[in-house]
């Protein structure tokens, strides 16, 4: 599941937010002092997104999300018992 690790009152994190609903994915929101943070991540600052073992934040923030609108849409495209047809009339 993934995780936002962010400040109650942040606006890069409330961006994020809206990516994910707009991706329509689920995630757990978990408020933190931004001290407690990067005790937890080594470092990082909030927000931080947390997938498993992969851990997010800064610059590695909008890539990341750019892999998840990837891997949604096809996973969304090949999940239907349906055709897509290519510019060639091929399926």
């Amino acid at each position: 599941m993934i995780k936002l690790y962010r400040e109650e009152t942040s606006a890069a994190a409330d961006a994020i937010e809206a990516e994910f609903r707009e991706l329509v994915l689920g995630y757990d929101r978990v408020v933190l002092e931004a001290d407690r943070a990067e005790e937890m991540f080594s470092g990082r600052t909030l927000p931080v997104i947390a997938n498993n073992e992969r851990v997010v934040s800064g610059a590695e923030i909008a890539p990341y999300l750019q892999e998840l609108e990837n891997l949604t849409r096809d996973w969304r495209l090949f999940q239907g018992d349906y055709c897509y047809v290519e510019g060639d009339g091929e399926c």
